[in-house]
């Protein structure tokens, strides 16, 4: 989900100094989500992760809270390449799954006025679940382990809102955009729910060391993923997903899928009119660019008319969640069936699109 709309701006962050990022984390974190031990072996922090894997029990969808030195780079990858089988024929499809991210820096948590039930409805919640189908059919996913409270990939990284920092950058000549305006933008000033994430104002380098950890390597695996593609087959479409609410803000209900190509201009209207028929044919309701027309990463990697194109798809929450971070088994197959319909339709097209 992609759109919010605009909260108060001279609410977002508190005037007077608040507990540091160094704060004890038992005081500020509840017990259950308290971080392992921060010396765990390589090992130790696979089992710890195993819950945030896309081919994880539908039971364990809890959020998984670790310290930032278990989460750097030598020991901990943030964005995983989901590759197909060997047996699966190779596809010029890439998906990217950027918002569905269940870990939680433990400083982050300690740090954040919001819980962690409010944090979590920035989630697209159970997105990566949705994908197993079109792996099996050869179509790789890029996929996010971090939380997009944290920093979101699915902004440019001058995307910032400098209510939020101690220090905003000397070279301040970006004017900010919507998404940064309403409390969403690089760093999310903002719960789902328009309450306040951080206690206290962030300096610079804590915006570049969450652009290092997470941003750049999703960026870097995004791009290796089409430059594969478009080396074998000459071409390349990405599919970036999303999940929605049922309702918009006005309380009027929301179709099954929306596709948003940022009006026309990263997909070709023709194909998108064959994926709507093929939607609809297969008893969902869709709709395209409003109220989510796509994101950076959609504009950011396609062109309409080229032979690298991208579409962002929403999907409908009520389609294959039974309730708060619940997964309906039934829903989760249909949709998944849906989206890897969607993947094999766009394989088999011609080189040339």
């Amino acid at each position: 989900m992609s759109t919010f709309e605009a909260p108060d701006p001279h609410s977002a962050c508190p005037a007077n100094p608040s507990p540091t990022l160094t704060d004890s984390l038992s005081e500020t974190t509840p017990a259950e989500f308290l971080p392992q031990p921060v010396g765990m072996r390589s090992g130790e922090l696979t089992s710890t992760l195993k819950s945030a894997d896309t081919h994880s029990n539908f039971a364990s969808f809890g959020p998984i809270i670790l310290p930032l030195i278990s989460l750097q780079p030598a020991v901990f990858s943030a964005v995983e390449t989901l590759r197909p089988p060997d047996h699966a024929r190779a596809s010029s499809v890439v998906l990217s799954c950027p918002h569905a991210g269940r870990i939680y820096p433990a400083e982050f948590i300690a740090a954040s006025i919001a819980d962690i039930t409010d944090l979590r409805g920035l989630e697209d919640f159970g997105v990566d679940q949705l994908i197993s189908g079109a792996l099996n059919q050869g179509i790789p996913c890029v996929t996010n382990k971090i939380t997009r409270a944290y920093i979101d990939v699915n902004r440019p990284v001058d995307a910032l809102d400098h209510l939020m920092l101690s220090s905003p950058p000397a070279s301040n000549n970006v004017k900010p955009s919507r998404h940064v305006r309403a409390g969403y933008g690089l760093l999310p000033r903002l719960t789902a729910a328009r309450e306040v994430i951080h206690r206290q104002l962030l300096p610079y380098d804590e915006v570049e060391s969450r652009i290092a950890l997470v941003h750049k390597p999703y960026h870097s695996a995004v791009q290796a993923a089409l430059i594969n593609a478009s080396s074998k087959f000459g071409r390349a479409i990405l599919i970036d997903c999303h999940s929605m609410p049922s309702h918009d803000q006005q309380n009027r209900p929301l179709p099954d899928i929306i596709l948003g190509d940022l009006h026309h201009s990263t997909f070709d209207q023709k194909i998108g009119k064959m994926l709507t028929s093929l939607i609809e044919d297969t008893g969902f309701s869709v709709t395209w660019n409003s109220p989510y027309a796509g994101g950076y990463i959609t504009k950011n990697y396609g062109r309409a008319n080229s032979n690298q194109q991208s579409i962002q798809i929403e999907i409908n929450r009520r389609l294959y969640m039974g309730g708060k971070y619940e997964l309906k088994g039934e829903g989760v197959k249909r949709v998944s069936s849906l989206i890897t319909k969607l993947c094999v339709a766009l394989s088999d097209m011609p080189a040339t699109i």
